[in-house]
């Protein structure tokens, strides 16, 4: 096996190093080395952080002294006044050594070092790195990157890069990127798909503080009960193994690893620094641990809409009712591909149905309710069947049909009914939507449903998600009695 996967030593978590990164996310106060008055990341991360309310604990720093966005420059880390406890630096790299010993003095111990050129730009920037972290490590210095734009917490409304309002309204999901740009993307999109966080925070080339740490500190974080990750690769595969094996016990984790080519391992070399290692062994680390892995950023997402919102499922018989024979038969490949099974619905659920379905109609599962207009019928005897788990509804309309319908103000809510009615006919049960077509149509179904029932835009992604939440179930309470 690879010396990544047996080199390591598993720690037990202890309040004690979960608290060892507290200042990165509830800082007294915050130092930003490399304050600039031209177009960049110094220029707009003070702007950001005056807007979410940290301008009265901000402390700006250039040489060139003066004044900018109203707050004083400082030309000294050792000018600062207070006592400000974590600093984020963005300056060019060959300079991130020395600014790691003027803060050191200083007597701050958090640092995020935004600015890239270590590395993952070879040998020069490896020895700049390790000339960094011996800084580092000779003031006590915990360091998030370099390579990355650091965290957000969002019950403190506290972020090291911009980001769009709406990505800072508070939600039960955190997210940990190895990328610092794909993180900031995906949290700026993450609001759109109805998914919103409690923690993010991005690593870049793990100088000092890695993935295991940080899955530790929301382990024990009160506000995440979901972890969403993008993996390039790990630092130490046992530890990795050992640390996802105990977070999973009692929350999910959702991952998204890239390298599984030969390819994709060179890029992310030359992106984060990072060996990604042989894809087998992760694959296998993550289905010991429990770990529920995506093979797309769209699964991912989907996945993470789905665990943040439904229950887990007492077991694996799926139903499905559809407006659309076809789309029915490609969710139902996915599930059964996926591990779920489609059972006869119950007796009496069938002469429920056929009792106010047209004669053409097919009354199985999956349940193909077409134009009759019994979408709403069908999807509740489903929910309140007791051979069906939990339950599939994908429901589409032609764009004429919904213009009509939109004309004569009847909504989706008219034929569908609201998500806390459908929640409450089952409550222990999953439940989405799907829908595909008119954008306007998903957008009147989604606001329909509300927030307690996701609406997906694949069939085949809704029933690998449904198939996802079943799976981490069944892993979950296998481990838990191995206690």
């Amino acid at each position: 096996m690879s010396d990544l996967w047996q080199s390591g030593v598993v720690m037990d978590e202890s309040v004690e190093a979960c608290a060892d990164l507290c200042p990165f996310f509830t800082p007294e106060g915050i130092v930003i080395v490399g304050a600039r008055r031209s177009p960049g990341f110094g220029f707009i991360l003070p702007i950001a952080l005056q807007r979410q309310g940290w301008g009265d604990r901000l402390f700006l720093v250039n040489p060139a002294g003066g004044e900018l966005h109203g707050l004083p420059l400082y030309e000294r880390i050792a000018d600062v006044p207070g006592a400000p406890d974590m600093a984020v630096v963005i300056v060019p790299a060959t300079v991130v050594p020395q600014a790691l010993r003027e803060i050191g003095e200083r007597g701050i111990k958090h640092v995020i070092i935004e600015s890239a050129g270590f590395t993952e730009i070879g040998e020069r920037g490896r020895a700049l790195q390790e000339e960094a972290k011996s800084m580092a490590s000779r003031y006590g210095i915990r360091v998030i990157g370099p390579n990355c734009v650091g965290v957000i917490n969002t019950s403190n409304r506290l972020s090291t890069v911009e980001v769009v309002d709406e990505a800072l309204n508070p939600g039960p999901v955190a997210v940990i990127a190895q990328s610092g740009v794909f993180g900031n993307i995906l949290l700026d999109g993450l609001h759109q798909k109805g998914l919103y966080i409690s923690k993010a925070v991005t690593l870049g080339n793990r100088m000092d503080v890695n993935e295991c740490e940080i899955l530790t500190y929301l382990h024990q974080d009160p506000e995440t009960s979901l972890i969403m990750m993008y993996l390039e690769g790990a630092a130490d595969g046992r530890l990795l193994r050992g640390t996802l094996d105990r977070v999973t016990r009692d929350k999910p984790v959702l991952v998204l690893k890239s390298g599984r080519t030969g390819s994709g391992r060179q890029a992310t070399a030359s992106h984060t620094g990072s060996m990604s290692g042989e894809d087998e062994l992760y694959e296998a680390a993550f289905r010991q641990s429990g770990v529920i892995r995506a093979d797309s950023l769209d699964d991912l997402v989907d996945m993470a809409r789905v665990f943040s919102t439904q229950p887990l499922p007492s077991g694996k018989r799926l139903g499905i009712t559809t407006s659309s024979g076809s789309l029915g038969a490609l969710a139902t490949d996915a599930a059964v591909k996926a591990g779920l099974e489609l059972p006869p619905l119950d007796p009496a659920s069938v002469e429920r149905v056929r009792s106010i379905a047209p004669q053409w109609m097919n009354v199985r599962n999956p349940l193909d309710v077409g134009p009759s207009g019994q979408f709403l019928p069908a999807m509740t005897a489903l929910l309140e069947d007791p051979n069906i788990d939990m339950v599939l509804s994908i429901a589409v309309m032609p764009f004429a049909v919904f213009r009509e319908f939109k004309q004569r103000g009847i909504s989706v809510k008219d034929w569908l009914g609201s998500a806390p009615e459908l929640r409450d006919l089952a409550p222990h049960k999953p439940v989405i939507l799907c829908s595909i077509g008119d954008r306007g149509f998903i957008q009147d179904l989604d606001e329909a449903v509300g927030p307690e029932v996701p609406v997906l835009t694949s069939p085949e992604s809704a029933a690998r998600a449904l198939a996802a939440l079943y799976r981490y179930k069944v892993m979950r309470d296998a481990r838990m009695q191995d206690k």
